[in-house]
């Protein structure tokens, strides 16, 4: 029903598009005509009428069509000659009757393009408003925080969110440092520490274990790599979230982004996620070391001049905010199709961390505000999957990836899906870092 009315509504666009030359031209020169341009933008505005509205603007589109045919029937009428066999016809009512079809025709043409100006115009205004709904829904600032808090906060949230979602079985496993250049394990004692932070928060639920010896094997069977883990047993028939923490530095300094994320182990499916900024993370970078010193320039001059200092600070690299841009809504549509689409996310970037942190950005927000299906299968490979293995033997459950690449000041988001070349560009990503 829904396919046949929109069919319905594209064909009358069309007629109303073929007569809105003879319709415009044949306005009244006594009233100023109309500005038909909004007409042109009605397939972009109608998924914003309401289905009411929808019905009124073919019921216009219906009145337009049959006025014109008065004006054509008219305008016959007003040509009309006297016969050969009756020369003496008094024709003289015959073309007044033409000429009010005419008239009442173009009225009629009139009214109904006030009519759809003035439901396409709130159908515009419907859109500016979604439009603004969804900036204020996906921008976000991202919130500072000390590392010592943050990852108290991450670890109380993070846990209540897997219990919400019906995991009982919470699998700690480590938490991994990404730099410019590589990523890899923390230090035993910072591994501990939020091993610690974790079970602390997790009470008297017990929800938080250590998988023995988490690893990807090869399953000969099937020639692609599975979770395997000593006390897998004790799990059998078990729903289990392994979480995913992680400390991003792309910059120089020690500046990072703390990144909590939870995911199924089996299905890799996200399922909670948690960010902070921290300005300090010297002591989970480099847990061993004294507190760095801030490095300071003194000059002295000869004179009496007293000694100045001056504090060398590292440019910020992790934006306080993130701007994104969905002009059509298509995060909205792609979060409702009835055989939703498993994205992945697949980020370039200048390198590993920095593509990494806009990746975990995107899918922060997107995770908490909309109902798109992610998967974290990046992480798993970039955690667990043994060096010398093709990365197309990690066996995924993603039918779609979201594909962001680098612009000059921002990033492009692109929806793929897997089973063919389709792709569909969703809109903008912006990092916005401190003035």
């Amino acid at each position: 029903m829904l396919n046949s009315f929109a069919l319905a509504f594209c064909q009358f666009i069309f007629l109303l598009l073929c007569a809105l030359p003879l319709s415009s031209q044949a306005a009244s020169t006594k009233e100023a005509p109309l500005d038909l341009s909004i007409i042109e933008q009605s397939n972009a505005l109608r998924p914003y009428m309401t289905q009411q509205q929808r019905v009124d603007y073919i019921e216009a589109a219906q009145l337009i069509k049959q006025a014109e045919s008065d004006i054509r029937s008219g305008r016959n009428l007003q040509t009309q000659k006297p016969s050969t066999l009756n020369p003496d016809k008094d024709l003289k009512p015959i073309h007044e009757h033409g000429k009010q079809l005419v008239k009442e025709g173009q009225a009629k043409v009139r009214s109904a393009q006030q009519q759809m100006i003035a439901l396409l115009t709130a159908a515009q205004d419907q859109q500016i408003n979604n439009q603004a709904v969804a900036a204020k829904k996906y921008n976000f600032e991202v919130i500072e925080q000390t590392y010592p808090i943050a990852i108290e906060q991450a670890a109380i949230q993070t846990l209540e969110n897997c219990r919400n979602a019906g995991y009982t079985n919470i699998f700690y496993d480590g938490l991994h440092i990404i730099t410019a250049i590589q990523s890899s394990k923390a230090a035993p004692e910072v591994h501990n520490a939020t091993y610690d932070t974790f079970i602390q928060a997790d009470g008297t639920q017990f929800s938080v274990k250590v998988p023995l010896g988490l690893k990807l094997v090869l399953d000969e069977a099937t020639a692609s790599y599975i979770f395997q883990y000593e006390n897998a047993s004790v799990f059998a028939g078990e729903k289990v979230a392994l979480l995913a923490i992680e400390v991003i530095t792309p910059g120089d300094g020690t500046e990072a982004l703390l990144s909590v994320r939870a995911l199924d182990l089996d299905s890799q499916q996200l399922i909670s996620s948690v960010l902070f900024y921290i300005a300090d993370a010297h002591q989970v970078l480099s847990p061993s070391a004294a507190a760095p010193i801030i490095a300071v320039e003194s000059t002295t001059e000869v004179t009496n001049t007293p000694t100045t200092t001056a504090v060398v600070t590292t440019a910020r690299t992790i934006p306080v905010s993130v701007t994104i841009n969905d002009p059509n809504q298509l995060i909205e549509k792609l979060s409702g199709l009835a055989n939703p689409y498993l994205f992945e996310t697949v980020t370039t970037g200048d390198s590993t961390a920095q593509s990494i942190l806009v990746a975990g950005l995107l899918k922060d927000t997107l995770l908490k505000n909309s109902a798109l299906i992610l998967i974290e299968g990046s992480y798993i490979q970039r955690s667990y999957l043994p060096v010398e293995a093709s990365p197309d033997a990690l066996a995924s459950e993603a039918t779609a990836t979201l594909a962001i690449t680098p612009n000059a000041d921002h990033y492009t988001m692109i929806a793929k899906a897997h089973e063919s070349d389709r792709a569909l560009e969703i809109g903008t990503i912006r990092l916005n870092l401190p003035e």
